[in-house]
């Protein structure tokens, strides 16, 4: 039977549309909206980040109360907003939260936030039987109940989005912005007990820890993918779930989707795709040549695979199969100038555009034929899942959601080693598919725009996890 009225207050560093860098914000974002079918109340706390207008979004003032931080105060105003049916909270402070959303110190930002948190909690109207943090960003709201029993505080849980994003933080730090060290248990901290990582502290003192794809589940107890946490990991493996993230299918939409030179869906996705192709083209100064599209849109890092492109692997590939390559995205320097010095090296084939882009996005997710996602480790990913909502079938490695979600010869290439050799594999079978079998091609793409990627199927296993705390 449905337990209904539950109040779940989401806190995190972002949320779509308000402030948005990466996957996580577009979770948090839509993930409220789903809930509401379940009979669940999920409302958004976040920072009142410099890059967020709170005139734009008809922000309210609500309070204005201080966090004591040790000798000083910091003066924090609570807003409220309404933004597609989702109610957000909005926390301003002049110090910690004026500029963007990870920039600057961020492990004083959040762990600023995070007692910000507690501090507005009287203030709300909105009293939450369950506080949901996501990531080491928010994990410190946890940390402020660890010495409150049970039974006089709301049960947490804590969501893994990445677990390679700790939040190591030096004992005395900790303490000034008012936490007890003393309490944080071993396990979140360094032989000497003089460092502490706010995301361990967070994964102990959670009822319920999830991560974001069932496979990632898995791995993240293994030394491999444990990110040096498995031992903790596995010691609370029993209150640890994997629930695989869905998209905001509404605005996810090829057939709507404003962004795009031009709408299409399943039935005109071969014509409407190629006008999106031409438009694209057109932009990155490529020709207008019959060959397939590749796109990569993605925080350029380790993380995503952009080391797996050889130059001369490129070339070689080209020169058998014709094909174009289009690069978006911004991060680390070298990862950066890997992918402008392949653009530059064959300029026939490649492009490459360093800066984060969300209409471009929309475009190469419409215009390509083929959408990569080499990722070293994905605890979720959510491009391919878009990628193929927009008929883009996705090239993935076997790793966290990816395998979830991309069955090879189904919906799409799946390779297992993370090797340069087993890329260009297949690189190598999707272009001959192309060529050489187009129906089974079109199949692949028809599987992809076929499914549903939306909330629907993990919304209920929210529930369960929710009713699982009472």
């Amino acid at each position: 039977m449905l337990k209904i009225n539950k109040k779940i207050l989401f806190c995190a560093a972002e949320a779509a549309p308000l402030a948005k860098v990466g996957g996580l914000a577009d979770v948090v974002g839509s993930l409220p909206t789903a809930l509401k079918s379940q009979g669940l109340t999920a409302r958004i706390i976040m920072p009142a980040h410099g890059s967020v207008s709170l005139r734009v979004w008809r922000a309210q003032r609500l309070a204005a109360f201080s966090v004591n931080l040790g000798n000083k105060k910091e003066k924090v105003v609570l807003f409220q907003a309404k933004v597609g049916g989702v109610h957000y909270y909005l926390l301003q402070n002049k110090h910690y939260f004026s500029g963007a959303v990870y920039e600057g110190n961020t492990l004083d930002k959040y762990l600023f936030f995070s007692q910000a948190v507690a501090a507005s909690l009287p203030f709300l109207s909105f009293a939450p039987d369950i506080i949901h943090a996501h990531d080491f960003h928010a994990a410190g709201v946890l940390l402020t109940y660890l010495q409150k029993p049970v039974n006089l505080r709301p049960k947490l849980v804590l969501t893994i989005h990445n677990l390679q994003h700790q939040g190591w933080v030096a004992a005395f730090k900790f303490k000034s912005f008012g936490f007890n060290p003393e309490i944080v248990p071993a396990a979140a901290k360094n032989a000497a007990g003089d460092w502490i990582n706010i995301l361990a502290a967070g994964i102990a003192a959670a009822d319920k820890i999830t991560t974001v794809s069932p496979n990632y589940a898995k791995e993240i107890l293994t030394k491999k993918y444990g990110q040096e946490l498995e031992k903790l990991l596995i010691a609370r493996k029993n209150d640890l779930v994997g629930i695989l993230n869905g998209i905001d299918v509404s605005s996810y939409n090829p057939i709507t989707d404003k962004a795009l030179a031009s709408n299409y869906g399943r039935v005109n996705s071969v014509s409407g795709k190629e006008i999106n192709k031409k438009a694209l083209r057109s932009y990155f100064a490529l020709p207008d040549l019959p060959v397939p599209l590749f796109a990569l849109v993605a925080r350029l890092s380790d993380q995503k695979g952009i080391d797996l492109f050889s130059l001369d692997k490129l070339k070689s590939l080209s020169k058998k199969y014709p094909f174009q390559l289009i690069i978006l995205g911004t991060g680390e320097e070298k990862f950066e100038n890997l992918a402008a010095s392949l653009a530059i090296n064959l300029p026939e084939v490649v492009r490459a555009e360093i800066a984060f882009d969300n209409v471009l996005a929309r475009n190469l997710y419409a215009a390509s034929d083929y959408f990569l996602v080499p990722s070293r480790f994905e605890p979720c990913g959510l491009t391919q899942m878009i990628a193929m909502r927009y008929g883009s079938v996705p090239i993935v490695r076997a790793t966290g959601g990816l395998k979830d979600t991309v069955i090879d010869g189904r919906n799409g290439f799946v390779f297992k080693d993370y090797a340069v050799s087993s890329l260009f594999s297949s690189l190598q079978r999707a272009l001959h598919l192309y060529y050489q079998e187009p129906q089974e091609y079109r199949a692949l793409r028809r599987a992809g725009m076929s499914a549903d990627w939306s909330w629907q199927a993990s919304a209920p296993k929210y529930l369960d996890l929710y009713n699982s705390l009472s």
